[in-house]
């Protein structure tokens, strides 16, 4: 393994199809997949599928977005998980090959700000679960379109704070710098996809890409989110792990870092955080 894609959803229903396949091109361009749980169903596959397949890990846990509707994302999901099932998802994070617990968090792009108690209990939930195992939690935030209004970045922090007695990960980072510094300042980690591919005249690109040229190297990981947000040359084509290769070497030209030096480190930096 010389590459790591540590959030992908192989576990999706949109790769039922050719799992096999994608699985062995990882294999052959020596990428290692995380794959992480986003309800019960997906969940339990990704335990499955790390137990079946070489340099393959699981995180289990519910999606905020799951814990109001159906994941618009998840063409699978057939109704939502309003309570976390503590002791089904327990049963999953004390296998060995499971990594983590998420990804859990806030969601307010697709889920009403006026529902921030209901997915915040499910959120306090999973921070249990990831305290009792004493694995990280993988985080899923995102905020509205509309400015003002709640801020999942800065709900997730203040509960983390108080809350939290394990390290994690900030997925497809979206945040500020002053934010991304408040998670480094706790121990967690922030973690970059294909839109660091992506050109940088292109509106809010900049401000991705100047996140990537703060964040400290020791702290930060690559990862697709596949089957989605393919990274450049990839665009229009459904985005598979082994595509994290091109997210890697973007952060080493976004950061003026030698390329193997980058990748040497954001493999170490999945080891350290996932104990792999």
């Amino acid at each position: 393994m010389k590459y790591i894609d540590t959030h992908a959803h192989l576990n999706l229903t949109q790769f039922d199809d050719d799992r096999a396949e994608v699985f062995a091109a990882c294999a052959q361009e020596e990428v290692g997949v995380i794959n992480v749980g986003t309800r019960q169903a997906t969940s339990q596959l990704a335990v499955e599928l790390a137990n079946q397949y070489r340099n393959t890990w699981a995180i289990v846990g519910v999606h905020p977005c799951s814990v109001i509707d159906v994941d618009p994302d998840d063409h699978g999901a057939k109704v939502a998980e309003p309570e976390f099932e503590y002791d089904f998802y327990r049963s999953l994070a004390i296998d060995p090959k499971t990594v983590g617990i998420g990804e859990c968090g806030f969601d307010y792009c697709h889920n009403a700000e006026d529902t921030y108690k209901q997915q915040r209990e499910v959120f306090l939930a999973q921070i249990a679960l990831a305290n009792e195992v004493g694995k990280p939690l993988m985080l899923h935030l995102r905020n509205s379109p509309t400015v003002g209004g709640r801020n999942a970045y800065d709900d997730a922090l203040d509960i983390l704070k108080s809350e939290a007695t394990v390290p994690g990960n900030a997925h497809f980072y979206a945040g500020t710098v002053d934010q991304a510094k408040a998670f480094f300042d706790m121990g967690y980690t922030i973690s970059f996809t294909g839109v660091v591919t992506f050109p940088a005249h292109k509106p809010g690109i900049q401000d991705y890409l100047d996140v990537v040229t703060y964040a400290p190297l020791d702290m930060i990981h690559a990862e697709t989110d596949c089957p989605y947000v393919a990274p450049v040359p990839h665009r229009g084509k459904r985005c598979e792990p082994w595509m994290v290769k091109e997210v890697y070497k973007s952060i080493a030209q976004t950061k003026g870092e030698d390329e193997s030096r980058v990748r040497e480190q954001l493999l170490a930096n999945a080891r350290r955080l996932y104990k792999l």
